[in-house]
């Protein structure tokens, strides 16, 4: 008798067992709560979701993404005064060629965004895929290390580095 008593109640408890299982979500499918479907494939997808401002279709995703880490990069470029004090005590020769390099590395990168978003709207994805690559070289935040100075921009230089590998995440998911 004890071993049908057995039976029912390991029975009950398995049927439970899938009943709750199946009304949870998986891991998995928890991790995209609130992810726009556009940067699944994005290693910062909570940024993503921000950049690509609630696109609907992969080209809307593509330029809104472009469109935010442009006005991110734009911004930036304000931001190589704060290298100045950093580098103070540093040769003048040394102080104008990393300052310079700065400036070209945050004007490059608002320049291969800008060229991205134009190469969008004949949809040349060689182009923007190279640009965008090219927008994630960090040669100020280099340039600095060889001097071995902390870089008093490295914070900002992440967050242009995370939108611009955002930006490559959506794009590659035609």
């Amino acid at each position: 008798m004890a071993p049908i008593k057995f039976n029912y109640l390991f029975l009950t408890s398995a049927t439970l067992l899938l009943l709750f299982a199946a009304q949870c979500p998986s891991a998995e499918a928890r991790k995209f709560i609130g992810v726009n479907p556009w940067c699944h494939t994005a290693s910062y997808r909570r940024l993503c979701t921000r950049m690509v401002a609630g696109a609907t279709t992969w080209q809307d995703a593509s330029v809104n993404a472009m469109k935010s880490t442009l006005g991110l990069a734009k911004g930036l470029q304000g931001v190589v005064n704060l290298v100045k004090p950093a580098i103070a005590s540093l040769s003048k020769t040394s102080q104008e060629s990393i300052i310079a390099t700065c400036i070209d590395d945050f004007e490059g990168i608002v320049d291969d965004l800008e060229k991205s978003l134009q190469s969008m709207k004949i949809q040349d994805i060689g182009t923007i895929r190279s640009r965008l690559s090219a927008a994630l070289s960090g040669d100020c935040e280099e340039a600095l290390s060889e001097f071995h100075i902390q870089s008093p921009i490295s914070r900002y230089a992440k967050l242009l580095h995370k939108e611009v590998d955002n930006c490559l995440a959506v794009l590659l998911q035609i």
